[in-house]
């Protein structure tokens, strides 16, 4: 059964955190991404062999985690232990229903995640 939410839309995201929560989520993906192409750039320039860029992918997941959390409004953490933060403090979510979807959520933002660190190192393996 789909579910219906304000505005019409059917299954839309159901957010587990509010926007100042998503903006520290994207800053630390933007963060943890400048270090890698930093660490990358280093890396280029003095010559290492190119299995020396294999570790980036320590810096590339949580660089696109950050990212999808802000993007899918799901944090992974608080979807763990069954909260949402959508105000000032966080709070558990009852209903069973919310519950899945927000762990739905959060599963298909560490996969989408580990996809995109899987390209990005590939990337950095060929360049």
């Amino acid at each position: 059964m789909a579910s219906q939410v304000p505005g019409g839309a059917v299954n839309a995201c159901l957010p587990n955190i509010n926007l100042a929560e998503r903006r520290r989520r994207l800053t630390f993906g933007v963060v943890a991404l400048a270090l890698g192409i930093v660490a990358l750039a280093l890396l280029m320039l003095t010559g290492e062999s190119r299995w020396w860029r294999v570790p980036l992918i320590l810096l590339f997941y949580p660089a696109a985690i950050g990212y999808f959390q802000f993007a899918d409004h799901t944090c992974v953490a608080l979807a763990a232990r069954n909260e949402r933060k959508l105000g000032e403090r966080a709070e558990r979510i009852d209903d069973a229903g919310q519950l899945a979807r927000v762990k739905a959520q959060a599963n298909a933002v560490q996969w989408k995640a580990m996809g995109t660190a899987v390209v990005l190192l590939l990337l950095a393996l060929v360049v």
